[in-house]
Formats: C-alpha cells, sequence, structure tokens
C-alpha cells in the first residue's frame, strides 16, 4: 500500500531525514551527509516530487554515478552511491518505488589504497603530544584535546560536543551523549586524560558560562569540529610530519592500528571505537605487521623451484 508521496523534494528529503533519526538512528552529521548526497541526486536528476521517483531506471542511476566520477575522488564517489541505495531502498517501503532500483546503482571501485588508515609511528605520536606549550590556555587545551583523540578514540565532533557535565570526577568516567550512530556511551577517564583535562579546566579555560569544555578565547565561544582537526594540522606542521590525511581521525586511527599491533583483537578495537559492525573495523588487520610477517614467505633462492 503506498503512502503518502510528498509533493516537492524539500519534502522528500524532510521525511527521510525523520527516517534516517528514528529508524537506524543517525547522528545528526551523519544525516546530513546523507541528505546532502541525496540533495545532489534529486537536483540533478531532476526529481520534482516522489511520484516521480517510479520514472527512474537503472541507466539513470548509472548515468548520475558516472557523471560524477570525474569530480570525486573513489572513497568520496562510493559514499554517495551508498547513500543512494539507503535512499532508493527507503523509497521502496514508501512505496515511492516499485522495484528494486537500489540493486541497480553502480558499485564503484575503490583501491586497497584508499581504505587503509594512515597512522602515526608510537615516535611520531610521542612527538605530537610533545608539541603544545602547556604554561599557555590554549596549549593546555590543545594537550587535553589531542589526549581526547590519541588515548580515547573519540571523533572531532565528540570532542567538540564534551560538556562539563559529562565528566564524572567521582566514577573517573566520561560521558558521550551523542555518539555517531546516535547512542550514548561511557568511557574510563584515564588518569593522563583526566590530569590534562583537569589542568585546561583550572589554570585555561576562560570562566564563562558556556557549558562545553574547549573553547576558542577572545570571546569564549565553543570549538567545532573543524577547529578540533585543526589542533591536530597545527601540532603536525610544528613538528614536521607529512601525512596523507591530517586531521583528528588519524589519531582515532593511530590508536586502533597500535592497540592491533600490539596483540588486541579486533572485537577489542571495536567496542573501544563503538563500531556497530565488526566489518568497519577489519581494515585494521592490514596494519598488524607483525602478524603480516608471519604470513610472508621467504624469497626463493635462485635456481630453487
Amino acid at each position: 500500500m503506498k503512502k503518502h508521496a510528498p509533493r516537492t523534494p524539500q519534502k522528500i528529503l524532510q521525511s527521510y531525514r525523520r527516517y534516517l533519526e528514528e529508524v537506524p538512528g543517525l547522528a545528526p552529521s551523519t544525516c546530513q551527509n546523507h541528505l546532502r548526497d541525496i540533495a545532489g541526486f534529486l537536483e540533478a536528476v531532476p526529481i520534482r516530487s516522489a511520484r516521480e521517483l517510479t520514472a527512474l531506471t537503472p541507466v539513470d542511476l548509472t548515468r548520475y554515478v558516472t557523471a560524477r566520477s570525474g569530480h570525486y575522488e573513489p572513497a568520496t564517489l562510493r559514499q554517495i552511491a551508498g547513500s543512494l541505495r539507503q535512499f532508493l531502498r527507503f523509497s521502496q517501503q514508501q512505496g515511492w518505488i516499485d522495484q528494486s532500483l537500489s540493486l541497480a546503482v553502480p558499485q564503484v571501485a575503490c583501491r586497497t589504497a584508499h581504505d587503509l588508515p594512515s597512522y602515526l609511528t608510537e615516535a611520531q605520536l610521542t612527538e605530537l603530544l610533545a608539541s603544545p606549550d602547556t604554561n599557555t590556555g590554549a596549549g593546555r587545551r590543545d594537550m587535553a584535546i589531542l589526549l581526547c583523540l590519541a588515548r580515547l578514540g573519540l571523533r572531532a565532533g565528540e570532542v567538540a560536543a564534551l560538556k562539563l557535565h559529562d565528566l564524572d570526577w567521582r566514577a573517573g568516567t566520561l560521558r558521550l551523549e551523542h555518539t555517531k550512530n546516535g547512542s550514548s556511551a561511557e568511557l574510563p577517564l584515564l588518569e593522563e586524560v583526566g590530569q590534562a583535562l583537569a589542568h585546561y579546566l583550572r589554570k585555561g579555560r576562560p570562566d564563562c558560562a558556556q557549558p562545553q569544555i574547549f573553547l576558542w578565547d577572545s570571546p569564549p565561544r565553543p570549538m567545532d569540529r573543524k577547529a578540533v582537526s585543526g589542533v591536530v594540522r597545527r601540532g603536525l606542521r610544528q613538528c614536521g610530519i607529512e601525512v596523507p590525511h591530517p586531521g583528528a581521525h588519524l589519531l582515532r586511527h593511530t590508536l586502533a592500528s597500535h592497540l592491533v599491533q600490539n596483540g588486541a583483537s579486533l572485537k577489542e578495537i571495536a567496542d573501544l571505537l563503538r563500531h556497530r559492525h565488526l566489518n568497519s573495523t577489519s581494515v585494521y588487520a592490514h596494519v598488524d605487521l607483525p602478524a603480516l610477517k608471519a604470513l610472508s614467505q621467504p624469497w626463493p633462492k635462485e635456481g630453487v623451484l
């Protein structure tokens, strides 16, 4: 039975937003990424109402994805294709389309190199964590941010969203109200991280009514996810460390890569990083150098078949 079909692209996106928030329970930032991809699709095809979705064909979908292949990196194009598949499944559930068009969205080839996480060596991480000048308020703030990223594996948005009431000093825990999958989480407040946070709160954070922990100065205002990633980028530049993808996520990858290289299981890392599916963590098996070395075969000697 067909449900009410929205009559404008805006209404389609509103309906889809409600679905993303209520059914898979995606975080606001993830919802926004999906909606951005679908808004671009509806504008390009173009689709002016949900009824017009019934006219879509596999050729239309192939043409749309192919046309964007010259403008996006493979990893980004694969994300757009994934967003489109999910939207088409939703449209079929709503009765706006009658066939499984999600199966017609082309698979995007992406080399393994695009999937392998970049990470810092132990020496590089040590150098980065020594880079903030903790004699200044900004340096104490940056040190606390770096440790939240490097020791707890937080995302940039999660660090930016931290509020004063999320810290439970007596229990030694840190609460995340909204993670990427939309649920809350409670993490142990490691001593090193707790000391850095306390140092910043006592002798670095501006005295104001803002609930967010990490603030800009003059005037005091909350930092956003870009500002958090900027802390990492500045530290890397200061240390002269060049990596393919600088930013906050580099330290999350570094934590996971070092753990797997030191014997942690993928399940343990998935739990730490709060991944919903173990497949999201399996990429770190490719950076388990000790295990990979054990699998390598010696180069055959000359004359030996």
